[in-house]
């Protein structure tokens, strides 16, 4: 069991080693990564940009046969 943390914060170089210090020492902390970047991503990432997109989208008028359908292994489809 994990929980996954993705921070995306505008910060100063002091405060950037404190962070890393306090995950580093931190004993429920098993792994961390800090990237840092030149200026501020503010896009959404492409999996937020499809989840919208699957949000907004009207229901098709067959309703849950299409994903039924989609869905089912090629094989049965034929028989």
């Amino acid at each position: 069991k994990a929980h996954y943390l993705c921070l995306n914060i505008e910060c100063g170089q002091d405060v950037l080693s404190e962070l890393e210090t306090g995950f580093r020492f931190n004993d429920a902390v098993l792994r961390h990564l800090v990237v840092n970047m030149s200026e501020a991503v503010t896009t959404p990432s492409p999996m937020m940009k499809e989840e919208k997109a699957r949000s907004v989208a009207p229901p098709s008028a067959e309703g849950g046969a299409e994903a039924e359908t989609r869905d089912a292994p090629a094989d049965a489809e034929a028989s």
